[in-house]
């Protein structure tokens, strides 16, 4: 049975905006860890509290809309240094497509945060009609320095694409890059002169797609007293016409500690490798939070134990996600197996359980009646074709306008609890600390038993982690991680996370990142060659420090906030990278982790030697950089390979969507001879929600036969929108002069790629029925992307 992770879905650029808010909380927990602290992924690691993740970063709360109001507590625009009509200027001067937009109201403070904070910014909120359209965002400029904080004008406008980039690009990325350099000062000045450094730690860089639109994504940290911050960057978009569509300025209001450190970094050094070993885990190489990209993995050797910034003046080590320090020095984690007792998960075997059924399945965990539920079924995210019951259940409390609510998701086949996630507005003052009424042992036991009940075969699949977390800023709450084990070897970054508050009720549960049966088959096949004392001597020569400021809360971890705080510590760097990284257990080679997405320009574009000689080497090299081929395994790229239909569904999706990142349907086994796992489903789904398919009555679509010309033709006079034109084109003079034009069904098809220019008719003869190879498709495709901004429906088009 496949277990599936879950998610919100929708288009990766829809969701660029809230990704890279969302994600910077997790980037701050993982940055400064390595090993076998991404085995157990941090609870703080989701983007989404329907899915059970345990960190706050948007609350539903609105600010006042009205002009100069304040949104967050203790916040006087009498302090601000830039007025609100500076703000207002800066922003119409630096981005003038704004004079388009209608300016609704300013806000002095952030909007939709909880708590409240103190961050002194301008969010002015706008308006765009066009027709009876209309769309809303926001711009944030700081009210003490002056710079852009945030800007995103919503990519859906205008409607009719006057000013979309498509490929070619009028700029070249280079050419972008000056301008994003030369905007930047301009955009925020407090960055000084020679501080700033380009960076590829923006893990959500635009996904530069054949058929556009054309972005480039520019991402920079920026120096404070001489020394790199977690706090300070910036990240911008540049399209293929030279214009700034997005700006992102990440920066710390407060104050800096010195810059001088006590410990030598050679101190630090030795004190991070002291007793250091190695495991061997099963190791994802490509992103685990993608679901939609086909999953692979390696066998490494991974450090045993987290490891830690450490306080540059203390030497103690810091806790990454409460900013707190930890006694003693760190030791190797280690596993508890389960023993099975109790009630034990058993799988639903009859038809899909309906929510009543799941409510009884969630007892003991489910509120009482004094929460009305909601309950609603839908798809599981990354179009398996399987669904899952959402559950939400809001308490309604006379004269409470905001009271707490709690989540479920569970898997609607087999009754296995997904995540269960409780939400409460944090007070507007911090709770008092409370004695717990249950102990650590007894808070263990409860989700070790919770665990049992509604995870399959939990304790042969997981293993008790001694790496807790306790939180106990205001009130107490046990935090539990079960490692997921396959033959004996922790997988990579799949845990089971489970939060116990000092009452013993369940805050948390989260275990929607599994392994299908997939995963599985590629595990069998892979065996480690490297021996152990190669590798701990490979991670100890590639094991650094490196001295920055590091930050950790404003967010909410468990319902509890976390004060943001800065501190000058030694950050683990493996090869002189902070990701998290292992040691190939194959290759015995460094290798950066791919847990999360990696950014675009890290991937190469090498043109295979088998192709740089082709006729078609140019078309192959464009196709290959936007990531629509990629070689073989055996490095090559095989241009005169014959290609089948389902080859042809799977480049022309990713000409759109390059990583395969199209979450805007969930596919449904509509072809039997396409499910739901199938490495093209999510291709043809894409297909099936653009109306690229001819026929789609049809309960087969034959992905394994030849694509032919005539088949080519047909496809993209269907992607194109030019059905009803085909058959007017049908008697075309053009097409019925070919010497095989009796040869040919479709003449009409054929008459539009010819007068488009996308496909020949050499010497007068089209060959309908002869099989395309990936050259002559690479040529195909490079001219529908030259094509894209001349005709009426562009190959990108929202819908």
């Amino acid at each position: 049975m496949d277990e599936q992770q879950h998610a919100a879905g929708m288009p990766k650029n829809q969701a660029k905006e809230r990704s890279l808010r969302n994600t910077s909380v997790a980037k701050k927990v993982l940055a400064g860890t390595l090993g076998l602290s991404l085995l157990q992924v941090p609870l703080l690691a989701s983007a989404d509290t329907a899915s059970g993740t345990s960190v706050v970063k948007d609350s539903v709360v609105s600010a006042s809309q009205d002009s100069g109001s304040t949104a967050s507590k203790g916040l006087n625009p009498a302090d601000a240094k830039i007025t609100k009509a500076q703000a207002e200027s800066r922003v119409k001067d630096l981005f003038p497509v704004l004079k388009e937009a209608r300016l609704d109201g300013v806000t002095y403070g952030e909007q939709n945060v909880s708590p409240p904070n103190t961050k002194k910014v301008w969010v002015q909120n706008w308006t765009i009609q066009k027709g009876n359209h209309s769309t809303g965002f926001s711009t944030e400029v700081d009210a003490i320095t002056g710079d852009i904080l945030n800007y995103y004008y919503p990519y859906s406008y205008p409607f009719d694409d006057s000013n979309t980039a498509y490929y070619p690009p009028a700029v070249s990325e280079q050419e972008a890059q000056k301008i994003a350099e030369a905007f930047i000062p301009k955009a925020a000045p407090s960055i000084k002169a020679g501080t700033m450094k380009p960076s590829n730690q923006n893990l959500y860089l635009s996904n530069k797609a054949l058929f556009g639109p054309v972005q480039y994504s520019f991402s920079y940290t920026i120096d404070v007293n001489g020394i790199p911050a977690d706090n300070e960057s910036v990240s911008l978009d540049v399209d293929g016409n030279g214009n700034i569509v997005r700006f992102n300025r990440n920066t710390n209001q407060g104050d800096y500690p010195a810059a001088k450190a006590t410990i030598s970094k050679e101190d630090a050094e030795k004190r991070l490798e002291q007793g250091l070993s190695v495991t061997l885990a099963y190791i994802p190489s490509t992103s685990l939070y993608d679901t939609s990209a086909n999953r692979e993995w390696k066998i490494g050797y991974v450090p045993d134990r987290t490891l830690e910034p450490m306080d540059a003046n203390s030497g103690k080590r810091i806790d990454t996600i409460f900013g707190k320090d930890l006694d003693g020095p760190s030791q190797a984690v280690s596993y508890t197996a389960l023993k099975a007792s109790g009630k034990l998960f058993t799988p639903n075997k009859g038809g899909q359980l309906t929510s009543d059924e799941v409510l009884q399945r969630l007892q003991g965990i489910a509120p009482g009646s004094d929460y009305q539920i909601q309950s609603n079924l839908g798809n599981y995210w990354g179009g398996t074709g399987k669904q899952a019951w959402s559950l939400n259940w809001n308490k309604r409390t006379a004269g409470i306008y905001r009271d707490d609510s709690k989540y479920a998701y569970v898997d609607a086949d087999t009754g296995q609890l997904l995540s269960y996630h409780e939400f409460q507005y944090p007070d507007a003052e911090p709770a008092k600390a409370t004695a717990p009424s249950v102990t650590e042992a007894q808070a263990q036991a409860k989700a070790i038993e919770l665990v049992l009940a509604h995870y399959p075969n939990a304790a042969e699949a997981l293993k008790l982690s001694d790496a807790k977390t306790l939180n106990t800023a205001t009130k107490t709450v046990y935090q539990f991680v079960f490692q997921r084990f396959y033959k004996d070897l922790p997988v990579n970054g799949m845990t089971v996370n489970v939060s116990i508050d000092g009452s013993g009720k369940l805050v948390n549960y989260n275990a929607d990142t599994s392994l299908s049966d997939k995963d599985i088959k590629a595990l069998d096949n892979l065996t480690a060659k490297v021996d152990p004392k190669d590798a701990q001597q490979r991670l100890l020569d590639d094991l650094s420090v490196e001295l920055r400021y590091i930050s950790s809360g404003g967010y909410t971890v468990d319902n509890t906030y976390v004060e943001p705080k800065v501190r000058l510590a030694y950050v683990p760097t493996l090869n002189g990278d902070r990701n998290v990284g292992y040691i190939d257990g194959v290759t015995g080679k460094t290798e950066a982790s791919s847990l999360l997405p990696v950014s675009n320009k890290d991937k190469s574009a090498a043109l295979p030697s088998d192709a740089a000689n082709h006729a078609a080497s140019k078309d192959l090299a464009t196709l290959l950089e936007y990531r629509v081929l990629s070689p073989g395994e055996d490095g090559l790229l095989h241009p005169e390979a014959e290609l089948t239909l389902g080859d042809w569904i799977q480049m022309m999706a990713k000409g759109v969507y390059p990583d395969q990142g199209y979450y805007g349907g969930q596919y449904q086994p509509i072809f039997t001879d396409v499910p739901a796992d199938s490495p093209i489903s999510g291709a043809v789904q894409l297909f099936l929600d653009k109306g690229w398919l001819k026929d789609e009555k049809s309960s087969e679509l034959h992905p394994e036969q030849k694509l032919t010309r005539e088949a080519v033709a047909t496809s993209l006079t269907t992607a194109l929108h030019y059905n009803r034109l085909s058959k007017f084109f049908q008697q075309d003079a053009q097409a019925l002069s070919l010497s095989d034009a009796n040869a040919i069904q479709d003449k009409g098809a054929v008459a539009l790629m010819l007068k488009l220019g996308l496909m020949d008719a050499a010497g007068g003869k089209f060959d309908p029925a002869k099989p395309v190879t990936k050259a002559e498709a690479a040529t195909i495709m490079v001219r529908l992307a030259h094509l894209q901004s001349k005709v009426d429906t562009p190959l990108n088009q929202r819908y």
